[in-house]
């Protein structure tokens, strides 16, 4: 089997614009898919994604001349030795390329290998290991007596955390955390995301606060370059310090496991390198008795990539889903995608539990007419 043609979809985003409070760090952003779509000359499709929260959508095509570029070089060469591509496209990435576009491609070519084969990708990378719940990230922007309203219908659906944002400043994310996590049921977890807006001393402030309400991790406290402030957060608050989703690669988890910066891991599988790279994080994770929460904000066909790999990791009890409306009877449903034909598939049942689509490769497939009605390019 060999690669003939890499072709890059961007599409507008379904869910318009969600606003993300935080501090310095606030921003409108988007869910603008841009899908790899790899054909062989066997006449199998491979699928991936990546996505963008640039509203101009700018960003989302030059990401896609990137899967143009990688495709070239991967023309004509076997998908299935999908190790060997990552590493061919880490060696252009690295000095000149797109993380986005390698991350797509990558995913592509795991669909590529469970189709031929037969399997979906979990049982490629080992099979499933317990069961995976889901989590609920809601970042409307809203004050503490509707976020603990809100907080009692996701908890009704089943999810055992709410995500909140926070890095509106130190008062205010102080007293937000002690007003929800008093007042939503008393088996819900709350975790808080501050997208990196504090420096340590700050961190710290909230960090308390949020170690006494018993949080169940403080997510992006401080900058992620800063891996000594997140190892001294780490080892002086009693809440779960978490971070990853904005590191390249497997590589960097390295350092933070030697400084012992994090307890939570949440690499992006659309931006740091697709299941290859998220996989290889898990397992590197592993023996320092760490947790793989894979941050999986965005569109469903990189969801699903990361449902495959959380599925077949032993140190992934948890996976973010999204929740963008609250708006919709079920939060369970998926929204973000509706180009994508079957993605009812990917769902949140009653309890929490969430399984990767079963059908070979990633499990989804995309419904050509409603591509064609949401392609920018």
């Amino acid at each position: 089997m060999r690669i003939e043609q890499i072709e890059p979809i961007v599409l507008e985003s379904a869910v318009g614009t969600v606003s993300m409070p935080g501090g310095k760090n606030a921003f409108n952003a988007t869910v603008t898919p841009v899908v790899a779509k790899v054909h062989t000359d066997e006449g199998i499709i491979g699928l991936g994604e990546t996505y963008l929260d640039d509203p101009s959508g700018h960003k989302a095509m030059t990401t896609a001349k990137g899967i143009e570029a990688l495709g070239h070089e991967l023309q004509g060469s076997d998908p299935r030795d999908v190790t060997d591509r990552w590493h061919e496209m880490y060696v252009h990435v690295k000095r000149e390329g797109s993380y986005r576009a390698m991350s797509a491609i990558d995913e592509a070519l795991w669909d590529i290998k469970g189709k031929d084969v037969g399997e979906p990708v979990y049982e490629l990378l080992g099979g499933k290991v317990g069961q995976v719940k889901a989590y609920a990230t809601f970042p409307l922007s809203k004050p503490a007596d509707q976020l603990i309203e809100d907080a009692q219908w996701l908890y009704e659906k089943g999810f055992p955390t709410m995500k909140i944002v926070a890095g509106r400043g130190v008062t205010d994310d102080q007293e937000k955390i002690k007003a929800v996590a008093e007042n939503i049921p008393k088996t819900m977890g709350l975790a808080i995301d501050s997208n990196t807006t504090y420096d340590v001393q700050d961190a710290m402030k909230v960090g308390e606060v949020a170690s006494d309400v018993g949080l169940e991790w403080f997510e992006e406290p401080v900058s992620h370059t800063n891996i000594q402030g997140q190892a001294q957060l780490n080892r002086d608050l009693s809440v779960p310090i978490s971070a990853y989703q904005n590191h390249l690669t497997h590589y960097p988890a390295v350092d933070h496991l030697e400084a012992n910066a994090l307890e939570i891991y949440q690499p992006a599988l659309d931006f740091c390198g697709g299941i290859t790279a998220a996989q290889r994080v898990g397992t590197m994770i592993e023996p320092y008795d760490k947790k793989l929460v894979l941050h999986a904000f965005g569109p469903v066909i990189n969801y699903s990539a990361s449902l495959h790999v959380a599925a077949a990791c032993p140190v992934s009890p948890l996976i973010e889903f999204g929740v963008y409306s609250d708006e919709i009877d079920d939060p369970g449903e998926y929204l973000a995608s509706p180009y994508v034909d079957n993605q009812t598939d990917i769902y949140v049942q009653d309890g929490g539990i969430i399984e990767p689509p079963e059908k070979p490769g990633l499990g989804l497939e995309l419904d050509d007419e409603l591509v064609e009605e949401y392609r920018l390019n």
